[in-house]
């Protein structure tokens, strides 16, 4: 047979600096930071919906995450807006979702693209393209009933799929149906305030308990609304006809769901309403598009893999960085418990080889499509780290099309110093603090301590850490952990790269030494632990009379540095075997955390600020040196135990309202 031959000839043949396939959030930020890089060069943005953000809009994910309060500019502008608005929470920490209104935020990015000068095709795909030598030259648009062939100097593949990489015939990772990680449905619950008809249409599912049901969260909001997400297993988001089915499936699916939750109600993790049967809710909205967390991507010309991502990885052509958990859902079950992993991960850097297709020279796939293993894929394709590729891809198109030379050929220096002027900070210290309640390192630091030395931190760029052992104004000994490992090192290894970065997010100047341990004048009062070695009292917070039963002892102020108007200090007791604890002091309120039972006193510990809270160094008596970093959500107030580690990590899927409060609605973890 003869190749297939349009039957209508293209009605446009457009010439444009760079196309953008996907308005999601990385296609959006893509043709924003290339735009503003370069406001004379044309920027299209082909998006196959009838909104731009993607997954954020269409999809009916309503909620940002990965860390929001460190994106770049536009994100930071976005947001704004919303802000203004009323529109978005604010960032907290240790809150895994950021919610935000699904429409507000599409029409706001459309202004911002309408502002910028950047063309926007909505209900538009590319059918096809041409390339030589590994340039796309050509690429055939279909824009609803209108043709298009555009001549593209740079084209961002932001679709989720690597369309154009599919397009050309180049090599992909494509899992297939229950391989890929699942999608799941998104729709919206009213309370009508009055009680509703259930009604369970044929052939929709029905289900006798909770543990029978797919997959599901509710989210509340304070405006009666109820979110719903709904897992959905068995097809393949690349494979249009398998999409579809996903879509109907789903829909059918649904519609059982809201009949229990209506009937039943719903007493699982994420349960809104109390697990009471929502009597009074009815349909409200579904999303655009059933959402995707996997469909095709490159094979680049480097690949981000789970063991970059758990090690806190460092790329010299770094272009964003990634600060979501491992988030992986098992693709052939469509069951909640025990059908994930949420680990948690320092935060690591995405290179810009990552983006290229292997052998093209004018092509960037930032996003889902990004070069990655599944595991990496889980934790990148959170929309803040994607808004940070789409970023890092259009600043990468812009100084490419200027130079007119190959995106593989861009220098990283440049490349990295572009990124920072708009906004966007790659330097990984800088990042730790989104769900800093879920981060605990405690480590042994590689170096050996004899009496009467002395331990020194120092957080470094790219989330490095420095430990230097002192012996008077010497260093006898050296460590310096980075991609969450430690090596010993000389005293005076590479001194210049090992400078302080003290421009670091929270950096404070610490407060002038106390005397050591070993000097009785430097006793600053008592402390009484009770058996299970918390604190039940300490000088500074509790009355005289709390100190003088049995068992308080002396302690020492060793180190105490600022944060903001909270003071961290670091306290050592005076009888053998000494304990070690680390105090902050914010006002009248006071907390506490026992680091250690076996403390070496005759070597001085450290404590330093850190962006995730604070990191401490410090001898046992068995000769071996511990670090130790975490955030104050691992401090107790004085009287109270340690916080639990099992309700710490239940916190940041603890659900919130949007805003303000809602009376009446109860919301059950």
């Amino acid at each position: 047979m003869q190749p297939y031959i349009l039957s209508r000839t293209a009605l446009e043949r457009r010439a444009i600096d760079l196309l953008v396939i996907g308005g999601g959030v990385a296609g959006t930020f893509a043709a924003l930071a290339a735009k503003r890089a370069d406001p004379a060069r044309s920027v299209v943005i082909v998006e196959q919906s009838n909104i731009l953000g993607g997954q954020g809009t269409v999809g009916g994910v309503a909620g940002f995450v990965g860390d929001t309060a460190r994106v770049n500019a536009i994100f930071a502008e976005l947001v704004a807006r919303l802000e203004r608005a009323g529109k978005i929470d604010p960032y907290r920490s240790n809150d895994d979702r950021r919610a935000y209104d699904l429409e507000s935020c599409g029409f706001y990015l459309q202004e911002m693209v309408a502002e910028a000068g950047i063309e926007t095709w909505l209900h538009a795909v590319a059918l096809d393209g041409k390339a030589q030598d590994g340039w796309v030259k050509e690429v055939l648009i279909s824009v609803g009933p209108t043709l298009a062939v555009v001549e593209p100097a740079m084209v961002i593949d932001a679709t989720g799929n690597a369309l154009i990489a599919d397009i050309l015939g180049l090599p992909t990772r494509h899992l297939g149906a229950l391989a890929q990680l699942p999608m799941s449905l998104y729709f919206t619950l009213w309370d009508t305030g009055r009680p509703v008809r259930p009604f369970l249409p044929e052939g929709c599912p029905r289900w006798d308990n909770d543990d029978d049901l797919p997959m599901t969260s509710l989210h509340g909001f304070a405006d009666g609304r109820i979110e719903v997400k709904m897992k959905v297993v068995g097809f393949d988001a690349a494979d249009g006809f398998s999409l579809s089915e996903a879509e109907i499936h789903g829909r059918r699916q649904m519609m059982g769901l809201i009949y229990h939750l209506q009937t039943r109600g719903y007493r699982g993790r994420h349960a809104a309403g109390g697990g009471k049967p929502l009597a009074t809710y009815t349909l409200a909205s579904v999303s655009r598009a059933i959402g995707q967390r996997e469909g095709r991507r490159i094979i680049g010309r480097a690949t981000l893999t789970e063991d970059d991502i758990r090690h806190a990885a460092i790329f010299d052509d770094a272009v964003a960085v990634g600060t979501y958990h491992l988030d992986f859902h098992w693709p052939d079950t469509d069951k909640r418990a025990g059908t994930g992993i949420t680990d948690m991960v320092e935060p690591y850097h995405i290179p810009l080889g990552a983006m290229l297709p292997q052998g093209m020279h004018n092509v960037l796939c930032p996003g889902r499509s990004l070069s990655g293993d599944q595991m990496a894929l889980s934790s990148y394709r959170a929309m803040a780290t994607c808004a940070q590729m789409g970023f890092g891809a259009g600043i990468a198109a812009a100084l490419a099309s200027a130079s007119r030379g190959s995106l593989a050929a861009l220098d990283p220096t440049a490349l990295r110093a572009a990124i920072k002027a708009g906004g966007q900070s790659l330097d990984l210290s800088r990042y730790g603090d989104y769900l800093r309640c879920l981060q605990l390192i405690e480590e042994i630091i590689p170096i050996a301590a004899s009496d009467g030395d002395r331990l020194m931190l120092e957080r470094l760029s790219n989330g490095r850490t420095h430990a230097s052992l002192m012996k008077g104004n010497a260093v006898v000994a050296a460590a310096l952990r980075e991609r969450t490992a430690w090596s010993s090192i000389g005293p005076l290894e590479d001194a210049a790269s090992l400078s302080p970065d003290t421009a670091r997010p929270n950096a404070v100047i610490p407060d002038a030494a106390v005397p050591s341990p070993a000097v009785p004048d430097a006793v600053k009062g008592q402390v009484r632990f009770d058996t299970t070695g918390a604190i039940l009292a300490f000088a500074e917070a509790c009355p005289s009379s709390a100190l003088t039963e049995d068992g308080a002892v002396g302690c020492i102020l060793l180190k105490r540095c600022h944060r903001g108007e909270e003071r961290w200090e670091l306290h050592a007791t005076v009888d053998e075997p000494g304990r070690l604890f680390a105090l902050i002091v914010a006002g009248d309120r006071l907390r506490y955390r026992v680091l250690s039972t076996d403390h070496r006193s005759a070597v001085a510990p450290d404590l330093i600020p850190t962006a995730i809270g604070c990191a401490v160094a410090f001898a046992a008596r068995d000769g071996r040196i511990h670090f130790w970093e975490a955030s104050e959500d691992r401090f107790a107030d004085i009287g109270s135990p340690a916080p639990d580690p099992q309700t710490l990590k239940r916190r940041p899927y603890e659900d919130h309202l949007l805003l303000a409060e809602a009376p009446g609605l109860e919301i059950a973890s």
